[in-house]
């Protein structure tokens, strides 16, 4: 790294002695050519140093051929102007070099075409650049800034057209900001021969176009050939937590200044303004500043005092909003803001003082009162409250939890304080619960447990401090765990003759829950077997005596359709995996063959281990039907079942191919044109007619056990997604004369545009792990296939990637969730759909450390559907 930050000073040092020394009307200008010669360094290190050069305003780069560099010399005054706008090295970065650029380009007389969303503060932006190309000395007539907004005059064209251009007795707007600037608001309002006319007229001096990000876009291309350089203002939301809050203390700063009195805020309010929806992006957070400024004044104005507090209910009801994200934006926002301090601001700067400390411990009782008074406070509805208390419950009772284990953390202690009723009564409970979700619950839950419970009797309240949404929402999204808890509160208040309200059952679910967060990942065990209750008999057995309760039963009832099956099959597979992967422990080869396609589907990572137990038995019965002697018996089983256990190990030098069809004579005309119309010599075709489906799966995996299964063509998709299926149409349409070349083509083409696509993507979101990301997008997407039953096409797919890298970028650089009706309708449609949807994004958002919210679903599951 050193020997760059030499390279790249040496470069620059070069460029500014040489340009001063040889300036004559205008700094000399260098090729790459030029300057590898003198400096004696390679060309492509040279062209990464001066492209730094550029972005960092130091030099300017004309395009061409060669390209050209050119020395800027800017005063201190001038380089100071830029640095009053908030996130000039951030996120206005490129904006700012680029302004840099056009300004000082040395053939003047340049226009910019600036894009940005309404409230974005392309005016404010565009006067900034008026002042440095005054600082520079480009501009001479400091007052020239003219401004011509052409919405203002769309009803009125011919008006508009003479104060633009002028009449033979009045002088234009163009005319008059001749030695100056002239911003033209919304450019993409003026007719086009207008347009045409301003921006190749030779009368104008700096030109700055404004449209809209929405602006029709065969203008705004239009508009990008005829301009000389672009910038485009990035959107609020697009802006770091760390940019808002200082816009926000500029905002509030001016303010006081207006009102005359200085302004104290609880924390909670700061954090609302930093995180709720701005209609209109720095535009509208001013302006919601500014009526909550306003009506706090109405109701403290003539207070003596010099600080007066600003209320959550001061603010319009919408920013009030931005409280339900306290948790998606808990860590960037925890840099900021801190619930220990009250922010104070004056007409000039912030202050922080010690907030009024509260108790040390709390219970999860007094930690919710305590949230519903500060709210409460804050002068807005019970509704509301209830809805933000909802947001914080979790955290709330993570605090408690902790403070629980560390005050008892085993049963000895725990018979020291608890009666062993309760105790007995809380470990019989938990012990059903690790039956019915197949987990292994800590001691120190069970002894937190208790501790609560105790409190519960102890405390005895009939007030209701959950809100009934949360409590809704809590039992639809775990209805096992509501159910065992409700139960268990049932039989508590029986045994100790009492009333426990109903938020027990909340905390009681929030206890089992706990454990499930905690939990390490692990790989898991999963006995497959045929039959109604076969496999969950040696599960209990096997947990019993390893007590580790980390393997799982599938049990394949003989009646069960074949399809059904494989949607269970599937649905406990994704239910228990951790994540390291699952050990798959089957009797018959059908459940490999679908556990083969369940691990290509949702890409879980599976071994298989054949314990074939039920065939032995089935064997060794119709053996013993035939009237067989034993030693006959038992030297058929030697012989046949050698080996307990196997995986399949072929070489790959036995290629197949399976034609599939419901129909022996489809079946014949598929395989009657592959013999005439294609060569095949080096695999083998198998034909597999099914007069029912609960065939496929054990004929497809004898065939596997003779070779490689390279492809399956057939007039139906079986759905076996670790093998590459063939549409027989495609096949006969095809003008290919060699099978295999055919399918490793269709293999290809299956991989090529997403292949591109990601690449694409890599070159332009540098910042995210493709290779990590294109992992991530390949599970969901095969999630998603089982979850809608449908089978994406490559279009779907590179929707979906290109949507989701955006939206990941968009919220790792700061983005809040956004609300859109059109969602609302969406999530609507597909209630069910949208927590299953959230279910199989939660990887995806615990890798990249982002929230997913369910507007964004919503637009996810309009892809899929489109």
């Amino acid at each position: 790294m050193k020997l760059n930050k030499n390279n790249k000073e040496r470069v620059y040092e070069f460029i500014t002695t040489y340009s001063l020394e040889f300036e004559h009307d205008e700094y000399p200008r260098f090729t790459t050519n030029f300057l590898s010669g003198k400096l004696g360094m390679q060309r492509t290190n040279l062209s990464s140093i001066l492209n730094q050069l550029v972005n960092e305003g130091k030099l300017i780069k004309q395009k061409g051929r060669p390209v050209m560099y050119q020395y800027i010399n800017l005063s201190e005054e001038a380089e100071e102007v830029f640095k009053r706008l908030i996130g000039y090295d951030q996120s206005l970065k490129d904006a700012v070099a680029v302004a840099k650029a056009t300004i000082l380009y040395p053939k003047g007389r340049s226009s910019i075409l600036i894009t940005a969303e309404r409230g974005c503060g392309a005016h404010y932006f565009a006067e900034t650049v008026f002042q440095f190309a005054v600082k520079s000395g480009v501009v001479k007539n400091k007052e020239v800034l003219l401004t011509f907004d052409c919405k203002a005059y769309q009803e009125i064209p011919d008006y508009q057209q003479k104060l633009l251009f002028g009449t033979e007795d009045e002088v234009g707007i163009l005319n008059q900001s001749e030695n100056g600037m002239l911003l033209i608001n919304h450019i993409d309002l003026l007719p086009a021969y207008e347009r045409r006319r301003l921006l190749s007229t030779k009368e104008r001096g700096i030109l700055i176009c404004r449209t809209d990000s929405n602006a029709d876009q065969e203008i705004y291309h239009s508009l990008q050939e005829k301009t000389d350089f672009e910038i485009k203002l990035p959107i609020l939301n697009e802006r770091s937590l760390e940019e808002r809050f200082q816009l926000v203390q500029r905002f509030l700063c001016d303010e006081i200044t207006n009102i005359g009195k200085n302004l104290e805020m609880d924390a909670k309010i700061l954090s609302a303004l930093l995180l709720y929806e701005s209609v209109d992006n720095v535009t509208g957070l001013k302006k919601d500043i500014h009526t909550g400024c306003v009506n706090c004044y109405a109701r403290k104005g003539s207070s003596k005092n010099k600080f007066i507090e600003i209320l959550l209910s001061d603010f319009p009801p919408y920013v009030r909003k931005g409280l339900i994200y306290l948790k998606v934006h808990k860590e960037e926002l925890d840099k900021l803001v801190s619930e220990q301090y009250v922010y104070a601001f004056t007409h000039s700067t912030m202050l922080k003082k010690q907030a009024q400390k509260a108790e040390e411990k709390k219970d999860i009782y007094q930690s919710i009162d305590d949230r519903k008074k500060k709210y409460k406070k804050q002068e807005i509805q019970e509704e509301e409250i209830d809805a933000y208390v909802s947001v914080a419950l979790k955290e709330d009772f993570q605090k408690y939890y902790n403070e629980l284990s560390e005050k008892i953390s085993n049963r000895t202690m725990l018979k020291n304080i608890i009666a062993n009723k309760m105790i007995e009564h809380v470990d019989m409970f938990l012990k059903k619960a690790e039956e019915t979700f197949q987990i292994k619950y800590d001691e120190k839950i069970m002894c937190a447990l208790c501790l609560h419970m105790n409190s519960a009797l102890i405390r005895n309240e009939s007030k209701q401090r959950v809100s009934n949404e949360e409590i809704t929402q809590m039992t639809v999204s775990y209805p096992q765990e509501y159910q065992l808890a409700k139960e268990f509160v049932l039989e508590t208040e029986k045994i100790f003759h009492t009333k426990l309200n109903v938020d027990e059952i909340m905390f009681v679910m929030m206890f089992l829950l706990e454990e499930r967060v905690t939990k390490k990942q692990q790989v898991v065990t999963l006995i497959a077997m045929h039959g109604d209750y076969s496999a969950q008999a040696v599960v209990k057995t096997v947990n019993e005596l390893s007590n580790e309760n980390n393997t799982y039963a599938f049990n394949l009832p003989l009646d069960k359709n074949m399809k059904e099956a494989y949607e269970d099959f599937k649905k406990e597979i994704i239910r228990i995996d951790q994540g390291k992967g699952i050990i798959l422990i089957y009797d018959m080869g059908s459940l490999r063959t679908m556990a083969e396609s369940i691990a290509a589907e949702t890409n879980i990572d599976i071994r298989f281990v054949e314990a074939p137990i039920t065939l032995i038995g089935v064997a060794c019965s119709n053996k013993a039907s035939e009237e067989k002697a034993i030693d006959d018996i038992y030297g058929y089983l030697q012989e046949n079942f050698k080996t307990a256990a196997y995986s399949r190990n072929y070489d790959g030098s036995n290629k197949i191919v399976v034609i599939i069809s419901k129909s022996e004579t489809e079946a014949e005309k598929i395989q009657r044109f592959i013999n005439e119309n294609m060569s095949w010599n080096d695999i083998k075709i198998r034909r597999v007619v099914l007069t029912n489906e609960g065939q496929l799966y054990s004929m497809i995996d004898g065939i596997a056990d003779e070779g490689e299964i390279v492809g399956i063509v057939g007039d139906y998709d079986p759905l076996l997604y670790q093998y590459q299926f063939i549409d027989v149409n495609q096949l006969m349409k095809s003008e290919k004369t060699n099978l295999n070349d055919y399918i490793q083509t269709q293999n290809e083409l299956d991989k090529t545009g997403i292949t591109e696509t990601y690449e694409y993507l890599e070159g332009n979101f540098p910042e995210l792990d493709m290779a990590k990301v294109e992992i991530y997008l390949d599970d969901f997407m095969q999630q998603v296939e089982y979850l809608l039953n449908v089978k994406l096409d490559e279009n779907k797919k590179i929707g979906l990637i290109i949507h989701i890298v955006c939206l990941l970028d968009r919220i790792r650089q700061g983005y809040t969730p956004s609300i859109s009706f059109i969602a609302s309708g969406v999530i609507d449609k597909n209630k069910e759909m949208v927590p299953e949807v959230k279910k199989i994004l939660e990887p995806m958002e615990k890798e990249f450390n982002v929230y997913i919210n369910e507007t964004e679903i919503a637009t996810i599951i309009t892809i899929i559907r489109e």
